[in-house]
């Protein structure tokens, strides 16, 4: 079958798997598998052989770390002082601020490290496990476009021959407007809450510095972002001392087979895609070169759930097309399309910490990456429009 055929099915699957309300790991196993064979027939299985690489043990690797060690600073006193401190200060600055702050992490599954630091502020200010939801999934993510330790600012940058510098100038316009959606969209649930009884020092926190450590090793000593966060929950062992339960339970946290069979299938699913050759089909028959560059992001995140992958499967065969108006497009899809992918990791994660209905959460999203898209253009429009 043609290859934007299958991908249209296989989408279908996707978008039928949440109104279905099927765990996402099932979702993401039967769409993947139905495009294929489609795409590959009987031969699929060495398609899928492919995938299984060194990048794909970094990314699993870097889940798991980052999952054990959510738990254990999650479990640990100095991490409750911490969100006093913060809550302190404003817990509505609190509730977008932890995210965020956790967001220059981009670790795979990094919503769920926020999520267990922020939950208690979120509960004492009733919010709803929805709101919840969409507040720290979305402030997770505002940095997508701009920061360079993101996989797609490193891929843009490495497969144009553009310095980084260049990729975040071209694409402020997002970060900008993905914040102010951020706040417009958290107002009304945020605007409940009391003054916050919290009474944390100032002082305490220091006590975030795991994440100054993951990024000092991964950025200024370049580790991986396994290593650095490895080497992370090694200093925090030692210097908070948990008990052999806490670690226990950690580990029992960060080996949720669900998750990492999400993880493993959707990495399976960009291979398999990037090998289809459907982002050129899909190239080939939509017009103008700006709704391309939008567009087939949008759609190829929205698949495989994982941000970076418009940047490898997309940016190759549109390479021609991007000038800075046309890349900030194709960062603005990307964006909306890892917001929105039902199979996303981050998504997955904070719906079930928080218990929330993944459905619902999309009355948060949807509107939310419309407007971030209006306002985006609004702002980039007239400065890159006749680049």
């Amino acid at each position: 079958m043609d290859s934007l055929q299958a991908f249209v099915i296989a989408l279908a699957v996707i978008v039928a798997g949440v109104f279905l309300e099927l765990p996402q790991y099932v979702t993401m196993l039967l769409s993947l598998t139905l495009l294929s064979i489609l795409v590959f027939g009987s031969s699929f299985p060495s398609i899928w052989l492919g995938a299984f690489n060194e990048s794909m043990l970094t990314v699993i690797t870097s889940l798991v770390f980052a999952m054990y060690l959510a738990e254990l600073f999650k479990g640990c006193k100095a991490s409750e002082d911490a969100v006093n401190a913060l809550e302190a200060l404003s817990p509505r600055l609190a509730s977008m601020a932890i995210p965020a702050l956790v967001g220059l992490l981009p670790m795979p599954g990094g919503a769920y490290v926020s999520a267990t630091l922020v939950n208690s502020i979120y509960s004492r200010g009733g919010l709803r496990n929805e709101e919840k939801t969409f507040i720290n999934f979305w402030f997770r993510h505002i940095w997508i476009a701009v920061w360079p330790l993101y996989q797609g600012v490193l891929i843009a940058s490495y497969t144009l021959g553009l310095g980084v510098d260049r990729v975040i100038s071209d694409n402020w316009p997002i970060l900008l407007a993905s914040i102010i959606t951020g706040v417009i969209m958290s107002w009304r649930a945020l605007s409940r809450y009391v003054e916050s009884s919290a009474r944390g020092k100032v002082s305490n926190i220091v006590h975030i510095w795991p994440f100054a450590s993951i990024a000092f090793f991964n950025l200024c000593l370049k580790l991986d972002v396994a290593l650095s966060t490895l080497i992370t929950i090694a200093l925090f062992t030692a210097i908070y001392r948990p008990g052999l339960a806490e670690h226990l339970r950690a580990l029992k946290h960060s080996l949720n087979p669900s998750i990492l069979i999400l993880i493993v299938s959707s990495l399976i699913y960009s291979y398999t895609l990037s090998q289809s050759g459907v982002a050129g089909r899909i190239a080939s028959i939509l017009n103008p070169p700006e709704l391309v560059c939008y567009l087939i992001p949008a759609i190829i995140v929205f698949a495989t759930g994982f941000e970076f992958t418009f940047s490898a499967i997309a940016l190759p065969v549109l390479k021609n097309l991007i000038n800075s108006y046309t890349l900030f497009l194709l960062f603005l899809g990307g964006f909306v399309g890892s917001i929105l992918s039902p199979v996303h990791v981050c998504l997955v994660l904070s719906a079930q910490y928080f218990k929330a209905d993944l459905r619902k959460v999309y009355r948060y999203t949807v509107p939310s990456t419309l407007l971030t898209t209006v306002l985006s253009l609004a702002i980039a429009y007239p400065i890159y429009a006749h680049s």
